[in-house]
């Protein structure tokens, strides 16, 4: 059997596990009356993005960043999202555990790889953090406060979202991600759609700020 098939039953199972997420709520919103919100799959994907963006302003290596951020709440797919109500109340396995038992039928190289991202991610709660678990740290608390504002401003969202918002602010450590913080809390979500929007019907719809040389 070559390389490229060995363990790929073991790896097509894993992403039927990670097929899970799509399915897991983020249960903060739950708690506060949003019973539709995001998925832990959908924020993983935009911290992954968010990470790469930080690492890039911070000088970090932004590929391994965001590798870190899409991993970071794989775990999850084992034991859910546990809310910081609930959290003083469970006691969970370590996520790097829960990581290594996920990846343990999987290809050598490719089970490391992924542990590490996990652990690498995970070690950003301590002192010595890579830049990279940093910058996935901070991407990670930067979605939740984007995904607050959108569901505020759509009206979606009652008071109390307002403390998810100004939870966020002291945990986001790196000056890219501070900025990228600030900028967040004083722009409209929407803002994006209503420049096409504006736009929509005129000969400036059309235009594109910039193309790529031929």
């Amino acid at each position: 059997m070559s390389d490229a098939t060995t363990g790929a039953t073991e790896t097509a199972v894993f992403a039927y596990e990670l097929g899970h997420l799509k399915m897991v709520s983020r249960s903060g919103w739950r708690r506060i009356g949003i019973g539709d919100g995001e998925n832990v799959a959908a924020h993983s994907w935009r911290a992954a993005v968010l990470a790469f963006v930080i690492a890039v302003g911070e000088g970090a290596d932004p590929e391994r960043a965001a590798v870190l951020g899409l991993f970071h709440d794989v775990p999850e797919a084992r034991y859910g999202d546990v809310d910081a109500v609930g959290k003083p109340y469970v006691k969970t396995v370590p996520a790097t555990e829960v990581a290594a038992d996920q990846t343990s039928s999987l290809p050598v190289e490719l089970a490391e790889r992924i542990r590490g991202a996990i652990a690498e991610h995970e070690s950003s709660k301590r002192p010595g953090a890579s830049k990279e678990a940093m910058c996935s740290r901070d991407a990670d608390k930067l979605e939740l406060l984007l995904t607050a504002r959108e569901y505020q401003e759509a009206g979606r969202a009652p008071k109390s979202i307002g403390r998810y918002i100004e939870s966020m602010i002291p945990m986001i450590t790196t000056a890219t991600g501070q900025a990228l913080r600030d900028a967040a809390l004083h722009t409209d979500p929407s803002a994006w759609w209503d420049d096409f929007a504006t736009r929509f019907g005129t000969p400036a719809a059309s235009e594109r700020p910039f193309k790529v040389a031929k």
